[in-house]
Order: C-alpha cells, then sequence, then structure tokens
C-alpha cells in the first residue's frame, strides 16, 4: 500500500538526511581558558546565530507542523472523492470489460495512484517546491522537480501495484483473517525495500561515483577501519542539482556497503565536520538502527491492521451500501485503508517521532566517540540551525521532533569534549 512507501521513505530519511546548508561557523569561543563548562560553551555558540537567522528557522520549522495536518487533510480529501462521490465506483464500470480480478485491480491501482498524485499535486508543488525556494533550501527549477516527482511516482506504481494486487488476492482467500496476512506481506514488503533501495532506488535520482584519492577518503576509511567496519569504498553524488541540504550515509547488506557523501558537503564543510557527521552515520550502520528502525515500525504496522480491521468493519457496516464497497477485498476499499493508515500513523507521529529520536541520541554518542570532533560537530550544527528551531519547547521536541534539538545535540559535543580533554 502507498502507506508503505511513506513508512519506508520516514525510515531512510531520517538516518540519511543530516542537515540543510547553512554559513561557515567559528567554533572557537568553545574554547575559553581556564575551566571549560559544557553548558556556558553550549550557549555561547548557540548565541553566534544571528537573530534573523534563528526567526527564520522558526518560522519554516513551525510551518512544517502546519504542513502535517495538510497532508492528513489532503489523505481525506482524496478518500472523500473516491469513496463519497463515488469516483471508486465510477471507474470500476469504465472496467467491467476486464474478465479477469487481479488484472482489473491493477488497472484500477494504477489509475488510483495516478489521480491521487493528480489530486494531491498543489500541495505537493507549494510543500516541496515552492516553500523550499522561499527558504533558499532547492536550487531545481519547476521542471526538475518535477520530473523527479513523476519519477518518484512512477517507482511507487512499478512496485507498489503489483504487491497491492497481491494483498486483495491474499485477502479474498484468507477473508477475516485479511489484517494478520496483510501485516505480514507489507513487514515482508518493507524489509526488501529497505535492502534494495540504496542499490537500485537512489540512482535513480543521483550520480554516484567514488571520491577523490586525497587525506578525506583515508581519514573516513581508516575511522571505518578503527570500527571494525568493512567499507572500503566512499562515494560523493550530485545532490546540489537539486537542494541545499547536507547528506551523508553509511548503507548496504552483502557487500554492498559504502559512505556515500553528496557534493554539498564537499563543497561547503571542513574535513573534520565530514568526519564528524559520517561518524554519525557510521553510528546508524553499526548499531543496526535501520534494523532496529524496520523491526520498531513493522510492529506499528501490525498494530495498524488491527486497528484498521476494526474501523473498516464498523465503516463498511454502517456505510458499505451506500458506498457500494462489501468487504475489504474488494477494490473500491482500497482509499479507505490508505486514509485509515495515513490517519493511523499521524496520530502516532509522537510515538514515531520518539522512537527516531533515542537512536539519533545514540548515533550521535558513537559518532562523537568514533570521530572524536565534537567542535566539528557542533559547527554542522550551528550550520544547520539556519533552517532547524534550535531550542523548542518540551512539548514541541515530543510531538513535532524526529531528532533531538540543536540545543541538545551541541551541548552533547560540549559535554563529551570536556569529558575527553
Amino acid at each position: 500500500m502507498k502507506i508503505i512507501f511513506i513508512v519506508l521513505c520516514f525510515l531512510l530519511f531520517s538516518l540519511s538526511g543530516f542537515a540543510k546548508q547553512g554559513q561557515r561557523v567559528d567554533t572557537s569561543i568553545a574554547h575559553p581558558s581556564g575551566h571549560f563548562d559544557p553548558e556556558k560553551a553550549a550557549i555561547q555558540l548557540i548565541s553566534t546565530i544571528p537573530a534573523a537567522e534563528r526567526a527564520k528557522a522558526d518560522s519554516y520549522t513551525e510551518g512544517n507542523y502546519w504542513l502535517l495536518l495538510w497532508n492528513e487533510v489532503c489523505s481525506g480529501v482524496v478518500a472523500w472523492i473516491f469513496i463519497s462521490l463515488g469516483l471508486s465506483v465510477y471507474l470500476l464500470k469504465r472496467f467491467d470489460w476486464i474478465k479477469k480480478e487481479n488484472r482489473r485491480n491493477l488497472v484500477f491501482i494504477v489509475l488510483y495512484l495516478l489521480l491521487t498524485f493528480i489530486i494531491s499535486l498543489p500541495l505537493d508543488i507549494y510543500q516541496n517546491f515552492v516553500r523550499e525556494h522561499q527558504y533558499g533550501l532547492s536550487n531545481q527549477s519547476f521542471m526538475q522537480w518535477l520530473v523527479d516527482d513523476i519519477v518518484k511516482l512512477t517507482v511507487e506504481i512499478v512496485i507498489g501495484a503489483p504487491f497491492l494486487v497481491l494483498a486483495l488476492a491474499v485477502f479474498r482467500k484468507v477473508k477475516n483473517r485479511w489484517w494478520t496476512w496483510g501485516a505480514g506481506v507489507s513487514v515482508v514488503l518493507v524489509v526488501f525495500l529497505v535492502i534494495i533501495y540504496p542499490v537500485f532506488i537512489t540512482p535513480l535520482f543521483n550520480n554516484y561515483k567514488p571520491i577523490k584519492e586525497g587525506p578525506l577518503k583515508e581519514s573516513l576509511l581508516s575511522m571505518a577501519r578503527a570500527n571494525q567496519v568493512d567499507i572500503d569504498q566512499v562515494y560523493v553524488y550530485n545532490e546540489s542539482e537539486q537542494t541545499k541540504e547536507f547528506n551523508a550515509n553509511v548503507s548496504g547488506v552483502a557487500g554492498t556497503a559504502r559512505i556515500s557523501l553528496n557534493d554539498n558537503m564537499l563543497n561547503h564543510c571542513t574535513n573534520a565536520e565530514i568526519k564528524a557527521v559520517v561518524g554519525h552515520e557510521m553510528g546508524h550502520y553499526v548499531l543496526n538502527h535501520l534494523f532496529i528502525l524496520t523491526l520498531e515500525f513493522s510492529i506499528l504496522i501490525i498494530a495498524g491492521f488491527r486497528v484498521a480491521q476494526w474501523t473498516v468493519n464498523w465503516l463498511i457496516g454502517n456505510f458499505g451500501e451506500r458506498w457500494k464497497i462489501k468487504n475489504v477485498a474488494d477494490i473500491a476499499s482500497l482509499p479507505l485503508l490508505v486514509f485509515l493508515f495515513t490517519a493511523y500513523f499521524f496520530v502516532l507521529s509522537p510515538v514515531s517521532n520518539s522512537i527516531i529520536r533515542t537512536v539519533e541520541s545514540q548515533a550521535d554518542n558513537y559518532g562523537l566517540n568514533a570521530a572524536r570532533q565534537p567542535d566539528a560537530f557542533a559547527s554542522v550544527m550551528l550550520k544547520t540551525a539556519e533552517y532547524n528551531k534550535i531550542d523548542p519547547g518540551y512539548w514541541e521536541e515530543i510531538l513535532f521532533f524526529d531528532h533531538p534539538c540543536r540545543k541538545k545535540r551541541i551541548l552533547a559535543a560540549m559535554t563529551w569534549k570536556n569529558e575527553n580533554q
């Protein structure tokens, strides 16, 4: 289902998208003579951020909170159009001539994904193109952005449509046990996508090439060897054509493990800063965070299917005749199921955010110990504070942040520095 791709992207980008690009920052203020106080050092570093930049960061971050709501509203509008306005029934009548149910379902699913893309396009354009340009984060023209968006849609259709056809075929066989089988098949799909994503999907959007020989490459590979990470190659990819974000990841299985940096990092970060970021990403890899997150989100998916079973049975029992939906195996119920899952993960976003914040804190700590570059790590945090609210309120962080706030991460780096001087 489409929600599976949402979960997958949530998992992968939470571990790979490190930060947004900002200005170069001098962290020498964190080196006072005499007694070193981590809290004072952190406060001094944060005070170097201009007030205008902090206001801009707050605006961008708080706007993201509202976009969570508007995306859920958009999902509800799509479901309403297909279910209440009868678009599902209309489309199915147009394809009555296709006798084989699986083929008819495949055609409906492709049309559903295409029409959902079109209905959601205005919000997509504002959220991912217009707004990113307003805050100076995107380097793409509209046509470049749209082509990438269409490629993502194509991947979703190629992988998602056959999966949904299979899921509905299983639902018809197992009947009331559909939620257990649906959960199991979904978890398998998530694991499959996690494995193939770094090797087969990301190259569709960027060109990867080995980084040039030199001190940076040797420093990163040395850090990998020192931490028993079997990696012998570092790649750079051309994400500067799309965004101003800093991105790095350590990913791969079965001999495909590698370090990947986007070209923004090479162009705007020092070697020490890059080492600090890669140390963090290496922490995710060594501590098996992708596996742990996949397992934890799989539990959420299984629980989501159970909730969906209760909700769908009640809705179809009360409104099925009006909507012309007989049961969950009826293809016309697909938009309803997708909406229920998006609503489920919307409500549970504080839970999923807390899960991810935990592994991010662990990766921060691992990276500080592996790279031993606390000042460089703090510098990256300052550079990226331009578009990240640096000091949110307690409940604001709990509800909306899937990474520890910048203030806490800078303080953690300064605390590590104090304890390891």
